[in-house]
């Protein structure tokens, strides 16, 4: 993550990164576009569904807000993975505030180790960090979190820490004000009205293989990587051209589905969202191709903005 060159500055502006970061499926992906107020970043009940840092954008009433949201905190097993991990430490090192993302539902009887591992990070890093304690909604009873609350409160020096709910929204909105304050003085990093600066072609690609995720069972969704092979805008559609790369055959033939029903549930559902995101009429076109390894493939990662 690079911030980029401030379009210029305000007199008692508040602008500056948020990373929000935690644990696979905790949900930082549903709260980052909570706060942002629009989708930038997918979601998907499975975890690992974030690969890449996402920025969305927040403009208001004398602040910028930039949350970053980062792939889920894990041992990395693969390149991938590798990179994943990298992505969070250079989040991490490179953010004015961190988001720590807790799921209330998977901490009622005590923070395992993948969390505490999250919340030495965190500490490390040094930066003025808010719990969030998230799912709440989830808890047969909202009593259930105050033991979670104690036990995270003695990981380290927070800021604040809140129960939400980022699917409901509950508690979101002094959440967002409680970051806000934490922002430093500084000036607007991108023009207002902007909400991510993720590259379209990337954005194009992410919601291909959400709706990929979402269709898909067992360890397929996570062996599939979407490539946007080519964007050409006619006068009444726009043909987004893209490739689903799987690591075995196998895995190619679940993906296509019986008769092809698989793929083409897959592009109708994708459709919907980009057609709201390119605001045009589209017609997707979705190949599945089988490449071994891709995950280890340091090139093939970097082609994928990875």
């Amino acid at each position: 993550m690079s911030k980029k060159m401030p379009n210029g500055s305000e007199k008692d502006f508040r602008s500056g990164f948020v990373a929000v970061v935690g644990r696979p499926n905790v949900g930082k992906s549903t709260l980052v576009n909570r706060l942002v107020g629009q989708k930038v970043s997918i979601t998907s009940p499975r975890p690992q569904t974030t690969r890449g840092p996402i920025r969305g954008v927040r403009n208001g009433p004398g602040y910028q807000a930039i949350f970053v949201d980062t792939p889920g905190s894990q041992k990395p097993r693969d390149t991938l993975r590798a990179r994943m991990q990298q992505q969070v430490l250079d989040s991490l090192s490179e953010s004015d505030v961190i988001l720590f993302v807790l799921d209330a539902k998977q901490t009622t009887e005590s923070l395992g180790p993948g969390d505490r591992y999250v919340a030495r990070l965190v500490v490390e890093a040094g930066t003025p960090a808010i719990v969030c304690i998230n799912k709440v909604d989830l808890l047969p009873n909202r009593a259930e979190v105050l033991p979670i609350v104690e036990e995270v409160t003695e990981l380290g020096d927070w800021r604040e820490i809140f129960p939400i709910s980022a699917t409901e929204g509950l508690n979101v909105d002094p959440l967002m004000e409680s970051a806000i304050e934490l922002l430093p003085p500084g000036p607007r990093y991108f023009p207002e009205g902007t909400i991510t600066d993720y590259p379209e072609s990337l954005i194009l690609a992410e919601y291909v293989r959400e709706k990929a995720l979402n269709a898909l069972r067992e360890e397929v969704p996570h062996a599939v990587a979407v490539e946007i092979e080519e964007v050409e805008r006619k006068e009444n559609v726009t043909v987004v051209y893209a490739t689903l790369h799987v690591e075995r055959a196998t895995q190619r033939m679940i993906v296509l589905g019986k008769g092809g029903r698989t793929i083409k549930q897959i592009g109708i559902e994708a459709r919907r969202d980009v057609e709201r995101l390119l605001g045009t009429r589209i017609y997707l076109d979705l190949k599945v191709k089988v490449s071994p390894g891709w995950r280890s493939d340091k090139k093939f990662l970097e082609r994928l903005g990875l």
